[in-house]
């Protein structure tokens, strides 16, 4: 996405723009399970740890000279005060799309998520607004790829990675190893 990310009106990902981001929803989930999608997931990890902070001044930047940290970071809380699990998602994400799968699976079928309990937040669909949102989650965790997912007002990181060390200790879940694994070891909420 490059400067397209910068200066367009809508927030991106590194897979916009490319066949993955166009394959149909089954393929994408099949790669996300795949050797190779568990390779991208590591290497998006290792991104992180190595120039994450950069990462999150660059989604800042994306945001545009209008962007008021203070007014979107309470957004957010706002946001995911709205529901007991609030997944922020990039529609074409092949990870957004597994946590989307296995929170539909569990809703209404476990004793902390009740039917009618989660909510998914399509940053695309907000346009500028989902790209300052995306840049308050960032400011707030330290983290930069999607999903984020938030399950009682605390963000516990992605689908499969979630360590946020300069995250907000009130809004991130220490040394958390994401949803999948949180939700798999019945840790949740």
């Amino acid at each position: 996405p490059g400067a397209a990310a910068i200066e367009g009106d809508v927030a991106l990902h590194m897979l916009k723009g490319t066949p993955m981001a166009a394959a149909p929803d089954s393929l994408k989930l099949d790669f996300a399970r795949s050797g190779a999608g568990q390779a991208v997931a590591n290497f998006m990890k290792a991104e992180q740890q190595h120039i994450g902070g950069w990462k999150v001044d660059r989604i800042v930047e994306a945001a545009g000279s209008e962007f008021n940290a203070v007014c979107w970071r309470q957004r957010l809380l706002e946001e995911v005060a709205s529901s007991q699990v609030v997944l922020f998602s990039f529609v074409d994400c092949p990870w957004c799309l597994l946590a989307k799968e296995r929170l539909a699976a569990i809703e209404g079928n476990e004793a902390w998520l009740p039917a009618g309990s989660v909510r998914t937040i399509e940053l695309e669909a907000r346009g500028r607004d989902g790209k300052a949102l995306r840049a308050a989650i960032a400011a707030a965790t330290g983290r930069t790829s999607m999903p984020s997912v938030w399950v009682g007002g605390r963000c516990v990181g992605g689908f499969t990675d979630g360590d946020m060390p300069s995250g907000e200790p009130g809004l991130c879940l220490a040394a958390s190893p994401g949803f999948e694994a949180l939700e798999a070891s019945g840790r949740l909420p």
